[in-house]
């Protein structure tokens, strides 16, 4: 979330310890825009999953980066112009709020991300208020992008980002209208 509005000093802290499970999860983290989306996907409608597996713990079933991020119900979206890539990262905004007061970058919790570029986007449609992506591999994902974010966990706690959503929906145009020149 690099564009600030007039946010408080307690949206601030939840915005620098989203900014930290990012960076911690993404190399290169400086060089990506940052907002927050709810997926929105009933994930009963996710395609079985025999791509290439993540680390599992004992006794977990291992999944694709994609499957994870298509679990996960928020999500981190970075996105930069050059290269055209969007990057999606699971977020655990209970862990991120129970640690709120003392987080920073050496307690951050990496997530594995998603990249999302040229190569792998098999479709997105957008509206006012959600972008639904298409990988290439048939996992799809419905992001629920709000100018003002609303965590349940705390009551009264909300995040603006109302102009990083304008500025992403921007991107967007950008993104495909760079699609559109590599199709044939």
């Amino acid at each position: 979330m690099v564009i600030h509005t007039e946010r408080t000093r307690e949206e601030e802290r939840v915005v620098a310890a989203l900014r930290g499970v990012f960076d911690a999860s993404v190399m290169n983290f400086g060089s990506y825009n940052l907002l927050y989306a709810r997926n929105m996907v009933d994930q009963s409608t996710q395609p079985d999953d025999d791509a290439a597996p993540s680390a599992a713990g004992p006794g977990e079933a291992e999944v694709s980066v994609q499957e994870a991020v298509a679990r996960a119900a928020g999500l981190l979206i970075g996105y930069r112009r050059e290269p055209v890539e969007l990057v999606l990262c699971p977020v655990d905004t209970d862990q991120v709020l129970d640690r709120l007061g003392e987080y920073d970058d050496a307690v951050a919790i990496a997530e594995v991300p998603a990249l999302l570029n040229l190569t792998n986007l098999a479709g997105m449609a957008t509206d006012e208020s959600s972008v639904e992506i298409l990988f290439s591999t048939g996992r799809r994902l419905t992001l629920r992008v709000d100018p003002v974010v609303q965590f349940p966990q705390v009551p009264g706690l909300s995040v603006r980002q109302h102009l990083d959503v304008e500025d992403f929906y921007d991107f967007l145009d950008h993104f495909m209208d760079q699609v559109e020149q590599t199709q044939p």
